[in-house]
């Protein structure tokens, strides 16, 4: 860890758009608020999570059972609907207030929208320059730079871009060639090379300083815990169609290895150092394949964790990668859940459309073993995809029953930029062309599976999984039903 600068050269202030009111430090803002901060600017952050809505998420995990109740406003305090007409007075008065020399902003698709009618009455009142950047922005950039809230965009990865650019914007010198910006300049965009990768080592660590210590706090089998995000890794080696990595990787050819590994010692240092800062309850790893790593470097891991961490994790991984030796061994250093990708329980639809090669066989031998252990297991589910009918949704239901999970995650399709599920959609008239997410709801409206059906499985899986309902019999189980 570097040391915090004496002398602060520049001021920048984030904006975080969480349009839908769910707690969690975002990984990705920490780390680069690091680098500024590291680089001797000051940062702060105006954030809308406790202003723009309730915790939709928690509700909406709460309709189909994949969360244990816990009162959220106990940690996120309750939410009244005129706090969303005082956010743009709330963020005028931070500008004011705070006087930034640059405004940066992190874009995932659902909240694109939000956070342009956020920075509009910004942009016409303030001279101040704009930088976005986010996964919505890598994926998209041709869509972002037309806008006219935006002043530069960051494609791909920031943590040396945005510093550079801040440094320049201070010294006001040339900023129109940094690597991984596209900058708008005397009428021309001028679209920058990516820039080689970073060795994940030299990263700095998250800076949780500017955000609202109301984030720490996650619920999680019944209880809100002080809750890390951490990462071991970058990239995935598969390819699934709901997913960006795909596109990603295309972009980034050249650059590096895709998949790249951080060293534990240098993810754990980060670990404890916050870990003590906010006396933290429960590791989330956020990694995509977390059990995807050598035995050499897993048993570094597992030792490593017990003598520096001791807390409980939470990861997730592919059924593939599950194997008995590895789950023995995590029983043992206090695993909390193992998170396992099913999305569909149809594997001739998961293996087309998906691009997910595992059988049912590979699934269910991951969950046997993981169950072996009396660790608690997370089935992720997807529902609502190009192609997927009311029949191959219940083949989920009636597979998922068979997994025996402890708990289960669904999740309606979502179709993100930059993945082939998206344009599949699109292709088959499901979407139009220019569709972008403002909510993580339904998304799909199909004949085979029509929106009202979608919502009835989802808002009822746990009746299903737990035999409340009785699948066999889903045409009469309407909510009349139900309450009868």
């Amino acid at each position: 860890m570097t040391k915090d600068p004496q002398k602060i050269i520049g001021k920048v202030l984030w904006v975080y758009p969480n349009s839908e009111g769910y707690g969690g430090i975002p990984n990705g803002m920490a780390l680069l608020a690091w680098c500024l901060k590291d680089a001797g600017f000051e940062t702060k952050c105006f954030d809308t999570t406790f202003l723009n809505s309730p915790p939709l998420t928690h509700y909406y995990r709460a309709r189909h059972g994949g969360y244990m109740p816990a009162d959220h406003e106990d940690y996120w305090g309750g939410w009244k609907p005129e706090l969303v007409e005082k956010t743009t007075q709330l963020l005028e008065e931070t500008i004011e207030d705070f006087k930034p020399d640059l405004i940066a902003v992190s874009i995932v698709d659902v909240c694109y929208a939000y956070a342009i009618s956020l920075l509009k009455p910004i942009r016409e009142k303030y001279d101040i320059p704009i930088v976005s950047g986010g996964i919505t922005v890598t994926l998209a950039p041709e869509m972002v730079i037309k806008n006219d809230c935006f002043d530069f965009i960051c494609v791909g990865e920031g943590e040396a871009a945005l510093v550079e650019l801040a440094n320049c914007i201070v010294h006001k010198t040339d900023y129109s060639n940094i690597p991984n910006l596209w900058v708008k300049k005397d009428g021309e965009v001028f679209k920058n090379d990516l820039r080689v990768f970073k060795n994940l080592d030299e990263i700095s660590f998250q800076n949780w300083d500017i955000f609202d210590k109301r984030h720490v706090y996650k619920p999680y089998m019944g209880a809100f815990r002080k809750t890390g995000f951490f990462e071991l890794s970058r990239g995935c080696h598969f390819n699934c169609s709901f997913c960006c990595t795909g596109n990603l990787r295309k972009s980034y050819k050249g650059l590096g290895k895709y998949m790249r590994l951080r060293s534990i010692d240098s993810a754990f240092d980060e670990i404890c150092y916050i870990k003590d800062k906010y006396n933290l309850e429960l590791i989330f790893f956020i990694d995509d394949d977390f059990l995807g790593m050598t035995a050499q470097r897993f048993d570094y891991f597992c030792e490593q964790y017990h003598k520096r961490i001791d807390l409980p994790f939470y990861m997730q991984t592919r059924s593939e990668t599950v194997n008995e030796s590895y789950i023995k061994k995590l029983k043992e250093i206090k695993i909390s859940t193992i998170a396992v990708g099913v999305e569909s329980g149809d594997e001739e639809y998961r293996k087309k459309h998906l691009g997910r090669g595992m059988t049912n066989e590979n699934i269910q031998n991951a969950f046997d073993i993981i169950n072996k252990y009396e660790i608690r297991t997370t089935a992720n589910v997807i529902i609502g995809m190009p192609g997927e009918s009311e029949d191959k949704f219940i083949s989920t239901i009636k597979f998922i029953k068979q997994l025996k999970p402890k708990s289960v995650s669904v999740n309606y399709f979502q179709p993100y930029l930059g993945t082939r599920m998206r344009t599949m959609a699109v292709k088959a008239g499901l979407i139009p062309e220019g569709h972008i997410i403002s909510e993580s709801n339904t998304s799909l409206d199909m004949p085979e599976f029509s929106r009202e059906r979608m919502k009835f499985y989802y808002e009822n899986f746990s009746e299903f999984i737990d035999g409340d309902l009785d699948i066999e019999h889903y045409g009469y189980a309407t909510e009349s039903d139900k309450q009868d």
